[in-house]
């Protein structure tokens, strides 16, 4: 198995004149793509970065970016995505944690840097050498022509944090055996840079694992181009599918049924270009599903499961899955390199039909939490990832999420699974977006809540949701509250997921 080192390598003789990333910031081919990785290589192996030595980025969805994830494989070291939305003592507690001794940073994230490195020098910790972007990061290019490779497949590539939906981030260490096999499972199994003259466009953060491991390097390994949008907004989609003949994309589902409800997925120049777009981190159900289908009839739809430990991905459901009464609300089948087991406490598999805990296995797994080794023992036990998601397996293996572990609401002695709901409340015309928590309840130790966000031009109230709800599920699962909010009032995690934790705190629902 290759490394990223080789892919860098193998490209600039392949497709050394097509473009492998386009940005704000500027275009680089693959064989430009390689001298300045193998230029910024040399760089960092002089400023003290040898094999396995953590290099933290700073930086936006911007060639600058993709291009110090390249120079920092080729020197051997690990890229650390720091996220920008951090407060100044999140990023302060994720370099100390990282111990960079290097840090690569965009100019428009120099003031948080700032501030962060202000604190870690309140608290005596050591300050890492910090490269700007610009002249600095260009003074650190030297020589030409292909370096040597001291990484090896198990090394170390990336440290990128976790969304902190249900807790504290968490680094999580993935190696280059992680990232190809993430990435051959994206081509096999979802065609991802499959395409002639494919131009993929990455629309979430680059320090999420959806935009770098699923989108930039498989991209990048298929010798197909990765477009990088700034921010995500219905403007700079139309405008980049249409200029840059964009042919795929990834995006949230609250994203998607954000284009769908302003129509913009029916402007002449993505229906044009646009030939598969893939979602994930949320909920999609049959209506979203035909909704997409009759906006976009000529573009596949692909739906996929997955959590950064994993590297990430593990099941996806393919576009022949996508309109299946059978299999609606279904997160998919394993990839190739997969192997998904539902499993009871004790670790033994659970029968088809069964409620047990997603464990996965294979060559995308982490290598573990950087500098938390109890987490680590936690989450890998004999081989197994365990994940924290609870799910049924039907016969025909397909996977059916129902809730996490840590949020499983205990009603009046029933277990009652949020997503459950939530996926039902999606089905309903009305509702964008639904989102159903536990509240702490005297009575009956926790009481079913929703918040439920409208689609445009629509008009519902709870009592007609609870009447619908009441048509397929028990009356313990009905929410007891309904509160309806507009989609910006939802606190959401840098990846974009919603946090739960977060929206029971600015609703009061948290004592």
């Amino acid at each position: 198995m290759r490394t990223i080192g080789d892919w860098i390598r193998l490209n600039s003789r392949r497709n050394p004149a097509r473009e492998a990333f386009v940005g704000t910031d500027g275009r680089v081919t693959f064989g430009e793509a390689a001298e300045r990785a193998w230029q910024l290589a040399r760089g960092l192996r002089d400023s003290g970065v040898q094999a396995g030595a953590g290099v933290g980025v700073l930086a936006g969805n911007s060639v600058f970016n993709a291009e110090a994830f390249f120079g920092i494989a080729a020197a051997g070291g690990v890229y650390i995505a720091y996220n920008w939305r951090w407060a100044p003592a999140e990023l302060a507690a994720g370099i100390r944690e990282t111990e960079a001794k290097v840090i690569l940073v965009e100019d428009a994230h120099l003031p948080l840097l700032e501030q962060a490195l202000e604190i870690l020098a309140e608290n005596a910790g050591e300050v890492p050498l910090i490269i700007r972007q610009g002249s600095e990061t260009d003074s650190l290019r030297r020589g030409t022509g292909p370096l040597d490779d001291v990484a090896t497949p198990e090394s170390p590539l990336c440290i990128i944090y976790t969304g902190g939906s249900t807790g504290v981030p968490k680094g999580v260490v993935l190696s280059h055996r992680s990232a190809l096999a993430n990435a051959i499972n994206e081509m096999y199994d979802c065609g991802v840079g499959s395409r002639e003259n494919e131009r993929g466009l990455i629309v979430t953060p680059l320090f999420h694992s959806a935009a770098l491991l699923c989108w930039l390097v498989p991209h990048f390994i298929a010798g197909a181009t990765s477009v990088i949008a700034e921010k995500f907004s219905d403007e700079s989609v139309v405008d980049l599918v249409g200029r840059e003949a964009i042919t795929n994309t990834f995006m949230i589902p609250n994203m998607m049924r954000r284009l769908m409800d302003g129509g913009v997925l029916q402007d002449p120049a993505i229906r044009k270009n646009l030939k598969s777009v893939h979602t994930g981190a949320g909920l999609l159900r049959m209506p979203d599903k035909e909704l997409f289908t009759g906006m976009l009839p000529g573009a596949e739809l692909y739906f996929r499961y997955g959590l950064t430990e994993a590297g990430p991905m593990v099941t996806r459901l393919k576009p022949s899955d996508m309109l299946d009464p059978e299999v609606d609300g279904s997160i998919g089948t394993e990839y190739l390199l997969v192997e998904a087991q539902l499993q009871d406490p004790d670790g033994r598999e659970v029968p088809a039909g069964e409620l047990g805990e997603i464990c996965v296995r294979g060559p995308g797994l982490m290598t573990g939490y950087y500098g938390r080794p109890e987490a680590t023992a936690e989450a890998l036990r004999d081989g197994w990832l365990h994940t924290g998601d609870l799910a049924i397996r039907d016969d025909r293996g397909y996977f059916y999420f129902r809730d996490r572990l840590k949020e499983m609401i205990k009603t009046g002695g029933e277990n009652v699974y949020s997503a459950e709901i939530e996926q039902v409340l999606h089905l309903h015309p009305s509702v964008l977006e639904a989102v159903v928590v536990g509240v702490p309840d005297p009575k009956w130790d926790e009481e079913v809540r929703a918040v439920v966000v409208l689609r445009n031009g629509v008009q519902t109230d709870a009592t007609e949701l609870s009447g619908f709800l009441r048509q397929h599920l028990a009356g313990y699962k009905i929410p007891k509250k309904m509160v309806f909010m507009r989609p910006e009032e939802l606190p959401r995690s840098a990846a974009g997921k919603l946090v739960k934790s977060q929206l029971k705190v600015n609703l009061g629902w948290n004592a």
